[in-house]
């Protein structure tokens, strides 16, 4: 374990560099949601109908668990590790809406989307499917990864 004070006196001559991006692959990598793996954060709509409007975003932290590439990432310094970003939709009440694109695809590609079985999020954390990685090019012109979609194993 770290010490925080040795921490604080560490040096480094190195710079910090940002880890690989996982491989685009077609076929998707079989991951599993991770023990503190579901959050949910409120932000604000910057633009749009909804401008100035809370908004919620729910974060899902996915570990690959395909031994090959697990692998290839630990080579390169980086855990096998990526989250994907949900907009949830609540109604006036509070409760969640019933309209959750997202969620939807989410809780079918785990087996958990039947009307009429009581569901909570929580209920998401170890579940396991494929999940289809993409590249995209942030606000701030560097390239990123996000899990585009999630589909059953």
């Amino acid at each position: 374990m770290i010490n925080v004070n040795e921490f604080l006196g560490m040096t480094t001559d190195k710079a910090s560099v940002k880890p690989p991006l996982i491989p685009v692959n077609s076929e998707g990598y079989p991951a599993q949601i991770m023990n503190d793996g579901v959050d949910l954060k409120p932000f604000k709509y910057k633009t749009g109908e909804r401008a100035g409007t809370d908004g919620y975003r729910m974060t899902v932290k996915w570990e690959l668990t395909e031994e090959e590439i697990r692998a290839k990432l630990k080579s390169q310094s980086r855990a096998p590790i990526t989250t994907q970003s949900i907009m949830i939709n609540f109604l006036e009440g509070g409760a969640l809406a019933p309209e959750n694109t997202g969620l939807r695809n989410l809780r079918d590609a785990v087996n958990q989307n039947q009307n009429g079985k009581p569901w909570q999020p929580a209920m998401l954390i170890g579940q396991t499917a494929r999940i289809f990685i993409g590249h995209r090019i942030d606000d701030k012109g560097e390239e990123q990864e996000e899990v585009q979609r999630v589909t059953k194993l």
